[in-house]
């Protein structure tokens, strides 16, 4: 049996300090919203690491706004692949899961995270 969220997130901050709680939750929460801007009509949704990416930064900005950066900053998420980290931190304990071919490393090469945070705000192009 996995252990609850709120039991695996305590898991993992004491194994991974640099993440916060918050960090987890943030992705817990951003993961219902990729999945809810990518797969409206999948009884199954599996997202792919720029899905869950992308879709977790739209969370932020709607909910954080021109602050994003910073909160998700303060919480130890500043790259792109500190998001592959906490996903894969969640897969580890049970409570995210994965399909053949996914992989820790496809978070390594998306979007800059400053830059798709700060797009809105200094007009550059959307991500």
């Amino acid at each position: 049996m996995h252990p609850s969220f709120e039991k695996a997130v305590e898991i993992l901050v004491e194994r991974y300090p640099q993440y916060s709680e918050e960090a987890y939750e943030f992705m817990r929460v951003g993961l219902d919203a990729a999945a809810d801007k990518f797969c409206k009509d999948d009884k199954s949704p599996h997202l792919s690491a720029k899905e869950l990416y992308l879709g977790a930064c739209a969370y932020a900005l709607d909910e954080y706004g021109p602050l994003a950066a910073k909160v998700l900053e303060f919480w130890g998420l500043k790259h792109a692949r500190d998001f592959g980290h906490v996903v894969y931190n969640l897969i580890e304990v049970g409570i995210f899961g994965k399909q053949k071919g996914d992989s820790q490393e496809e978070f390594d090469n998306l979007p800059d995270l400053q830059q798709i945070l700060s797009a809105p705000y200094d007009g550059s192009a959307d991500f």
